[in-house]
């Protein structure tokens, strides 16, 4: 009786942990209403270099992300802006990855296109875009083992929105190689 009491405490636990980071109205609203914010404070010079590492612990991922931002300053306005629409820094960690899927998802045959011309490009030119393609790539790989067919469903009912969003929150043109767009919606 013990262990079924520990384990529904557990699932409910994480039923409620999953509830705050599926994409809904409610946090989108709360997403896009940090935009304009959020768009003011990324008016810097960015850390291009980022790695999210092949795992789905979204903790863990915040925890890597903040040991690789440089600007403490930055970090800290990041944390404070996200508190103050609701989010702890590890929700809006995960649901700007998640907002930004779609879009990875949409450039991915780009990706695959401007990795396959890479050959002709000069020595330096060729370094670079390999290395912003494999980002990409690595990121779209990890955000798609992390999502959760949940997560897919609201994807589909959200998509125009995210679409939107995802291209205003910024970061996702920078794993784009040089020259490269989003496309439309």
């Amino acid at each position: 009786m013990r262990n079924l009491v520990a384990v529904s405490v557990l699932m409910a636990f994480a039923l409620s942990a999953q509830a705050n980071t599926l994409l809904t109205d409610e946090n989108l609203n709360q997403l896009e209403a940090m935009l304009p914010k959020l768009q003011q404070l990324e008016q810097r010079p960015q850390n291009k270099q980022f790695q999210l590492k092949q795992h789905c612990n979204w903790s863990q991922h915040y925890a890597e992300l903040s040991s690789q931002e440089k600007d403490s300053k930055y970090q800290a306005q990041i944390e404070q802006l996200a508190k103050q629409h609701g989010f702890t820094p590890v929700q809006f960690v995960e649901l700007s990855a998640k907002v930004t899927w779609p879009i990875l998802d949409s450039v991915q045959p780009m990706l695959e296109i401007s990795r396959q011309a890479m050959v002709f490009l000069p020595e330096a030119q060729r370094k670079n875009t390999e290395k912003t393609v494999t980002q990409g790539q690595q990121y779209y790989k990890t955000l798609s083992s992390c999502l959760t067919n949940d997560d897919k469903t609201a994807l589909d009912k959200h998509h125009d929105r995210i679409m939107q969003m995802a291209q205003r929150l910024g970061g996702v043109g920078q794993m784009l190689p040089k020259g490269m767009v989003m496309p439309a919606n």
